[in-house]
């Protein structure tokens, strides 16, 4: 078992190490061959390597010119070339004899500096050797070579990263010094122009100061009144100027939204529409005066009856609105009913009317109609006159009437 999970383990390992290392290879290429060619190889050689993974008949035949007399040779030069016949032997799956040949080659590296045997053309020989012990399944040499070319390719990396920061420190350094020389040069060439001078500009620029401060205030000033203008337009324009609420525009604005909201969310909304029974006569007896003290009367009453998430509205004349979001039908019913009896049972003497106030008002959901305001509005509408024609001071939903409505439309 144990053999098992470590014949995966290994296999990931390399699978995975092949191709970040061969990634990393190819994109340090150009760094690589500058490094070896200060160790004063042959350029052959370094070709043979590269063409020993790539076309084995070719370097096949280099390596048969080669000979096995390498001692014309520098050792690194010779590790090369046992490391290109191991290539070759890997192509034709001959995995001892690759191990073979990596084992001499590791006994050169005694005879070669480090920082060369640190190089990926160096080091891919443990990657070799890695992959033919893992193919005649052992393991655990397997792992070893591998560990060891990844402690090598990351000794590669630290030293070429380091490099590169002493470079880049370096040309940084060089650069920030003429840039800071070059800029004393300028602040000294600019104060000399500015001594004669200096003087006059405080001046010039004091009163510059003191108007541009002037023409921030006064513009601060005007852009403030300019929203409080805009602020109380804007309010007017959606209030309604006798009751204080919402007004008609303002209550398409909202409702299309809450409309558009309970359609995303999935959530009911309900409407009630509500008119006061005989206003007319209200206005008529008493006076219009008194009538827009009811009107005012019967808005601050619903009002104390409204949670704080519905929106109440005046549609036009006696007719009021009040959104319901989040609400079902029977909710809405007993707020209208709510409604009702707080009107019905206040006294209005307070304002010169001598008799009892009531409310016809109409219920509607949005579950009832199209998912467009207006049609919500409208089917609350026609059940408040419903609740007229059955008699006033009363509530209708237009759920109940709503067979009767689809009839006559028929």
């Amino acid at each position: 078992m144990n053999k098992f999970i470590m014949f995966f383990i290994v296999i990931a390992f390399i699978s995975h190490s092949n191709r970040v290392f061969a990634e990393g290879a190819d994109k340090n290429d150009n760094s690589a061959l500058t490094k070896i060619s200060e160790f004063n190889l042959r350029p052959d050689i370094v070709t043979l390597v590269t063409l020993s993974t790539k076309d084995t008949n070719k370097a096949r035949a280099v390596l048969q010119k080669i000979g096995a007399d390498v001692s014309a040779y520098n050792y690194g030069e010779q590790y090369l070339i046992l490391l290109a016949k191991a290539n070759v032997k890997m192509k034709a799956r001959q995995h001892q004899e690759v191990i073979a040949l990596i084992e001499q080659a590791k006994l050169l590296r005694k005879h070669i500096i480090k920082e060369q045997l640190q190089l990926p053309l160096f080091s891919n020989a443990y990657l070799v050797l890695a992959n033919s012990y893992a193919a005649t399944k052992d393991y655990d040499n397997a792992y070893q070579a591998k560990k060891a070319f990844v402690d090598e390719y990351n000794d590669y990396s630290d030293a070429k990263r380091e490099n590169t920061v002493k470079a880049l420190t370096k040309k940084y350094e060089v650069s920030h010094k003429i840039e800071t020389n070059e800029l004393l040069d300028n602040q000294n060439k600019l104060e000399k122009l500015r001594i004669g001078d200096v003087h006059k500009q405080q001046q010039e620029q004091q009163r510059l100061f003191i108007l541009i401060i002037a023409t921030i205030v006064v513009f601060i000033l005007l852009f403030l009144r300019q929203l409080k203008v805009r602020k109380k337009l804007l309010f007017l324009t959606k209030t309604d100027s006798l009751t204080g609420i919402l007004n008609r525009a303002g209550l398409f604005v909202k409702g299309q939204k809450l409309v558009q909201v309970s359609h995303q969310q999935q959530l009911e909304l309900s409407i009630l529409l509500f008119d006061i029974d005989h206003f007319k006569l209200i206005n008529d007896d008493f006076g219009h005066h008194v009538g827009d003290l009811v009107l005012e009367k019967i808005a601050q009453l619903v009002s104390e009856t409204m949670r704080a998430r519905d929106v109440f509205s005046r549609l036009g004349g006696e007719e009021f609105v009040i959104l319901l979001p989040d609400t079902n039908r029977d909710k809405a019913k007993a707020i209208a009913v709510r409604v009702l009896e707080k009107i019905a049972s206040y006294d209005f003497s307070e304002l010169g009317v001598d008799r009892p106030i009531t409310l016809s008002i109409g219920v509607a959901n949005l579950k009832d109609t199209k998912a467009i305001f207006d049609d919500v509005l409208h089917a609350a509408d026609l059940a408040m006159y419903q609740a007229k024609a059955q008699g006033r001071n009363q509530m209708v939903s237009y759920e109940s009437i709503s067979e009767d409505q689809e009839r006559r439309q028929l």
